[in-house]
């Protein structure tokens, strides 16, 4: 009977080996390299982000002030400041996707470059219809990796911002109003893990039949009397007509049902903030606060959730790819 070994250094090795044949670790690593790559202009993105979500909250709470104030009639200069931070917030917004793309457009150059000679080194790649299916799923690994990383940057981090500061303004109202609509956000987070696992079969169709067909074009327009070949290129259009349809539906049905559930999280806290109107002494304005700020977070979380669906959706495009270099 053999000895087992246990050492630290046996178990990382393997623990690294394990992960090595993993193409959801392999596509994960890329990311985190891009990001290291590119970590000033990564920081930066980050912090302009962080400000960005703040300053997103302040036209919502300079309404608040206004709706308060009208019933006194002194305005003062509420209604400027409102405007001022209505036309401040999409200008910043605007300037921060500009720094994204800068990494964006870099991350996408280097990476192609990598891929492509990659494959090409390979070799065996003799036809067209090989060398365009290869050259396609490529194409989609690059694009999952660089698509990710600026999805990262750009869209998962506001979320997670977002909701720490609306959920710390609604436990400066009451502890019960913060705890409940951060408990209530379990279920659309729940709702994104199991769904996209449901659609992960469908996902790889999508990529496989992608790689396949603009193969299978090219040898079509080059050997136009070859009616296999024609036959075979409409078969895989059929097929990823109807891969398509499906992840359309599937994907719309499930977004809606998250949207569902955000909703039902914003009128639970709008509920008991109702409830507790009298004890808490809230006022017409604070209850605009409250309404404007779930509702920011339900359309963020809404946006970072497709997100991460996309994201989902790149590293099973990485996966194809790595599992045709092997």
């Amino acid at each position: 009977m053999g000895h087992l070994n246990l050492r630290p250094e046996r178990l990382r090795a393997y623990l690294r080996d394990e992960l090595e044949c993993n193409p959801n670790w392999q596509f994960a690593r890329d990311i985190g390299r891009l990001v290291w790559q590119y970590k000033w202009h990564s920081a930066a993105i980050i912090l302009v982000t962080i400000f960005q979500e703040f300053a997103s909250l302040w036209p919502v709470t300079l309404l608040g002030e206004f709706i308060d104030r009208l019933e006194t009639g002194s305005l003062g200069n509420v209604v400027w400041l409102f405007l001022a931070a209505s036309l401040f917030y999409p200008a910043l917004a605007r300037a921060n996707i500009v720094l994204r793309h800068r990494v964006f457009y870099e991350t996408d150059f280097r990476k192609m470059v990598e891929l492509v000679l990659k494959v090409s080194d390979r070799g065996g790649h003799t036809d067209s219809e090989s060398a365009g299916a290869a050259y396609t799923r490529a194409a989609n690994a690059v694009s999952g990796v660089t698509n990710a990383t600026f999805y990262l940057l750009g869209n998962i981090t506001p979320v997670i911002i977002k909701i720490m500061i609306v959920s710390g303004s609604l436990l400066g109202y009451n502890r019960l109003l913060g705890l409940v609509y951060v408990a209530s956000l379990i279920v659309p987070t729940l709702m994104t893990i199991v769904f996209n696992r449901w659609l992960r079969v469908l996902l790889d169709s999508q990529y496989s039949v992608a790689s396949d067909l603009s193969g299978a074009a090219i040898k079509t327009i080059s050997e136009r009397e070859n009616q296999e070949v024609r036959s075979r290129f409409l078969d895989i259009m059929r097929t990823r007509k109807r891969v398509f349809m499906h992840l359309l539906v599937k994907g719309q049905f499930y977004t809606y049902a998250r949207e569902a559930a955000l909703i039902g999280s914003q009128f639970t806290v709008v509920f008991i903030a109702l409830a507790m109107r009298a004890k808490l002494g809230l006022t017409p304005g604070d209850f605009a606060k409250i309404v404007g700020y779930t509702g920011q977070v339900a359309a963020t979380f809404i946006t970072a959730a497709a997100v991460v669906d996309a994201m989902v959706s790149y590293s099973r495009a990485y996966h194809i790819y790595v599992t045709t270099q092997d």
